[in-house]
C-alpha cells in the first residue's frame, strides 16, 4: 500500500500570533476596547522578534479585529466585530470590475425579498413599531417636497436595516449591510429623481409593512423583491414605454 500524505505547511511567525490573538478574542478572553501589551511585552510574551510582533498587529488591523493609535497613550485596542472588513473586500471586487451594478441588485433582490418573508415570520411588535416609526419620519419628508434622494435614501437604508434585524439572523444582517454600503454610490449616480418616485418608494415600503404586520410571507416576498427589482431596473436605464 502506498501512503500519499501532504507535506505540512511551515507556519509563519507572526501567524501563529495572529491564531492565538484571533482566538482570544473569538473565546471572548478580549473584549472590545481591551487593550493589548505593548510591543515589547508581546515579544517576550510570544518569544518572537519585534518585526513579527509589528507584522502580526499589521494583519489583525487589516482584519478589522484591532485598531492602532500612536503616541504615550496609543498601542493596538481591540475592535468590536464589525461587516466593514467583507465591505471592503465587495468594495475591491467592484473597483476591479470583478463585481458589476447587475451583480449587487441580483443579489439584492434575493436577499431582500427572503429577508420580508423571514420579517413576516418572526418581527417582534417592537420591530413593527420602529419600522411603522421610520415610515412616519419618511412620509413627512416627503410631504416637504425635497429635491434629490439623499435624506429618504438613508431612512430607506435604517427600514431595510430594521427589516433585517426583525429576521433575526446576524448572517443576513451583515450581508444586507454589505450590500448597502456598496451599491448605494450608484443610487446617487444612476438613480432618476422626481417627487412620483419618491412617493412609490414610500409606498412600496408601507405595502411591505403591512405584508409583514399581517405575517403574510409570501406577500412580502413578492413586494420586497418587486420594489427592488423595480428601483434597480431604474437605475439600469430608462424603461420603454
Amino acid at each position: 500500500m502506498e501512503l500519499a500524505f501532504e507535506k505540512m505547511e511551515r507556519i509563519k511567525s507572526y501567524q501563529h500570533v495572529v491564531e492565538q490573538i484571533q482566538s482570544a478574542i473569538g473565546s471572548g478572553t478580549l473584549k472590545e476596547g481591551d487593550k493589548l501589551p505593548s510591543e515589547l511585552k508581546l515579544t517576550r510574551m510570544f518569544g518572537a522578534s519585534r518585526g513579527t510582533i509589528r507584522e502580526a498587529l499589521r494583519v489583525l488591523e487589516q482584519k478589522g479585529l484591532v485598531t492602532i493609535k500612536t503616541g504615550v497613550k496609543g498601542g493596538p485596542t481591540i475592535k468590536e466585530a464589525n461587516t466593514q472588513p467583507m465591505s471592503d473586500s465587495i468594495g475591491l471586487l467592484i473597483q476591479h470590475q470583478k463585481v458589476s451594478l447587475g451583480h449587487l441588485a441580483e443579489f439584492r433582490e434575493l436577499l431582500e425579498g427572503h429577508i420580508a418573508a423571514t420579517a413576516a415570520r418572526h418581527a417582534a411588535p417592537e420591530d413593527i413599531r420602529e419600522l411603522a416609526d421610520l415610515l412616519k419620519d419618511a412620509s413627512v419628508h416627503v410631504d416637504t417636497r425635497p429635491s434629490g434622494w439623499e435624506v429618504f435614501h438613508k431612512m430607506d437604508a435604517r427600514f431595510h436595516m430594521t427589516l433585517a434585524r426583525a429576521a433575526q439572523n446576524p448572517l443576513i444582517q451583515a450581508n444586507l449591510k454589505t450590500i448597502h454600503d456598496n451599491i448605494k454610490v450608484y443610487f446617487h449616480q444612476h438613480l432618476p429623481f422626481s417627487q412620483s418616485l419618491l412617493e412609490d418608494n414610500l409606498k412600496d415600503l408601507s405595502d411591505i409593512l403591512a405584508a409583514v404586520q399581517k405575517k403574510d410571507d409570501t406577500l412580502a416576498h413578492t413586494l420586497a423583491k418587486e420594489h427592488v427589482a423595480k428601483f434597480n431596473r431604474l437605475m439600469e436605464g430608462p424603461v420603454d414605454a
